[in-house]
């Protein structure tokens, strides 16, 4: 049996991993035959051994392989050919997390109905279920208001949202949460807006950045703060930028470079669009306007709101 999961959405499909995982090792009662291998250091001979031998002491070989897509070009091939032939005693799950070539000839024969399941990103009406969703769950409830008032603090970040609405559905001990239980509890999405303000900085939408540090200002972020996320944020891109050649997609990048997949995945695009020269001229305004804000020589928000614009 065959099953593929893939796509951008890395908490719905890690979930639905673990859910599988979960169900397999109470019915087995174990993991001995559950194996997990990834496509980086996949060869042929590798995938057919592991999914040719027997269970020994489960009816089923649950076998899961991460990053099928970073697997050699020749033992895709063989792959492809060889998915008849895998028994019915075996589940192969293979996992490609973010959004992989849809030309590839072994994308096209995993990807088929009830076979294959495809994790996007959520639309807006959808985070809203999904919160609705995980409150009820928990055995909690919430007024839309307040999913309003959780959303625009969490973005669309499920791994937050979920550890967000452990602590809220904890707090509000039975009672629907409200919008104060959001003010009280849920920090500023401040990152999720730095991210917003970089993306419209490099699209030349330097007024709409402008008005995103204004709303941080007035929200009561320090405009040393808000600089310092900045400063981060570019050296996020700077690295993933490092790392396009070593490694093939946003999951490997993330392996490699120690980040999250979520960090990764958002400045991605960022970092394939913005020129290494561009990048230090960012770099060097940053840190002359940090330099000038903390020996006074420029008012502090006056100061971020003016590197913003020379950005």
């Amino acid at each position: 049996m065959v099953i593929f999961f893939f796509g951008p959405n890395e908490y719905l499909l890690t979930r639905k991993l673990r859910e599988l995982k979960d169900r397999y090792q109470k019915t087995t009662g174990g993991n001995f035959d559950l194996i997990n291998l990834e496509g980086e250091q996949l060869s042929f001979q590798k995938f057919q051994s592991q999914v040719q031998t027997m269970a020994l002491f489960a009816t089923t070989r649950l076998v899961i392989i991460e990053n099928i897509f970073a697997a050699p070009k020749e033992t895709q091939e063989k792959i492809k050919e060889y998915l008849d032939k895998i028994s019915g005693s075996t589940v192969v799950v293979f996992v490609s997390r973010g959004n992989p070539d849809k030309r590839l000839g072994l994308f096209k024969a995993l990807n088929k109905p009830k076979q294959a399941q495809n994790f996007a990103e959520l639309s807006e009406n959808d985070l809203h279920k999904f919160v609705q969703q995980e409150i009820k769950t928990k055995n909690g409830k919430i007024s839309r208001e307040a999913t309003n008032a959780l959303l625009q603090s969490t973005g669309s970040d499920l791994w937050r949202l979920e550890n967000e609405i452990d602590k809220l559905v904890l707090y509000a001990d039975n009672r629907e949460i409200t919008e104060q239980d959001i003010e009280l509890l849920v920090s500023k999405n401040i990152i999720g807006n730095i991210f917003t303000m970089v993306d419209n900085l490099s699209s030349g939408q330097r007024s709409t950045a402008l008005k995103e540090v204004q709303y941080l200002l007035e929200s009561g972020e320090p405009a040393l703060r808000i600089l310092a996320m900045i400063n981060y944020q570019y050296r996020l891109i700077a690295q993933v930028k490092d790392s396009l050649n070593k490694a093939p997609n946003p999951f490997a990048i993330s392996k490699l470079c120690g980040l999250s997949y979520f960090q990764v995945q958002k400045v991605y695009p960022l970092s394939q669009k913005i020129s290494w020269k561009n990048l230090s001229k960012t770099y060097s305004k940053i840190l002359r306007f940090d330099e000038e804000i903390k020996t006074g020589k420029i008012d502090s928000d006056g100061g971020l709101k003016e590197l913003i614009l020379n950005l």
